[in-house]
């Protein structure tokens, strides 16, 4: 799992994937937090309020193109390439090559949020009084941010599983994030919002977020993406475990 896993962060980097997609995320998220002046709600220099809120607005979209988009060859460029026997053949498990390649994929996820932590330190500076700022939503913000990262990641490695065309993979894992970060909310909209309208509306990643968001970890929010991640790394397995049928 570890050769897996050190293997795909020295792809990341040697192959500039990992610059790319860390030099976009925090460009597109300082361009519309601090520099433009078309949005004041987005802006935080001219919104009047010591908040990150913006960041958390933002990301979960950027995410929705950025993670497909770097996960797309998890499978399918082993596919292509003809190598995925090669590797299915090594003294490792599905378990352990499905892993190593999430747990890497997630590392890349936590180094595109590291560097945010300067916007956090700017905006405790510019609070008034220093240090006004909710730091119970901030810090429910960023792991509601870690695992719907997680999430996608895990979709995305499962679409790049079932296909050899990393463009397939692409469209799958982008259709399926977007389904289920906003998918199940719009469904819930046509309902009785009391009933089974609020059901559909748990088995979407956006409702389970913005609980988050609000600074409170409740146990079911936790489970929810567990379960989530969980099931997709399952069907990934399974995947690459039926083609020794």
């Amino acid at each position: 799992m570890y050769a897996i896993f050190k293997k795909e962060i020295r792809y990341f980097f040697s192959s500039l994937i990992g610059t790319i997609v860390l030099v976009l995320f925090l460009s597109i998220n300082s361009y519309f937090l601090w520099i433009d002046p078309a949005s004041d709600y987005l802006d935080i220099l001219n919104s009047g309020f010591a908040t990150l809120e913006p960041l958390f607005i933002i990301a979960p979209w950027m995410y929705l193109i950025l993670i497909p988009a770097m996960t797309m060859r998890a499978f399918a460029e082993e596919k292509a390439n003809g190598t995925i026997e090669l590797l299915l053949t090594k003294p490792l498990t599905e378990y352990n090559i499905v892993i190593g390649k999430f747990l890497a994929y997630f590392t890349l996820l936590a180094l595109t949020l590291l560097p945010t932590l300067v916007y956090y330190a700017t905006v405790y500076q510019l609070g008034y009084p220093k240090g006004n700022i909710d730091q119970g939503a901030t810090l429910g913000s960023y792991i509601g941010l870690f695992l719907l990262g997680a999430s996608f990641v895990s979709i995305g490695i499962f679409s790049s599983a079932i296909t050899k065309s990393q463009i397939i993979a692409l469209l799958i894992s982008l259709i399926l994030s977007l389904f289920f970060y906003s998918g199940f909310e719009l469904l819930s909209n046509f309902g009785d919002p009391n009933g089974f309208s609020f059901f559909i509306k748990q088995f979407g990643i956006e409702e389970h977020y913005y609980n988050i968001s609000r600074g409170i970890i409740d146990t079911r929010d936790l489970v929810y993406y567990s379960c989530l991640i969980v099931s997709f790394l399952l069907l990934t397995k399974l995947v690459l475990v039926s083609r020794k049928w």
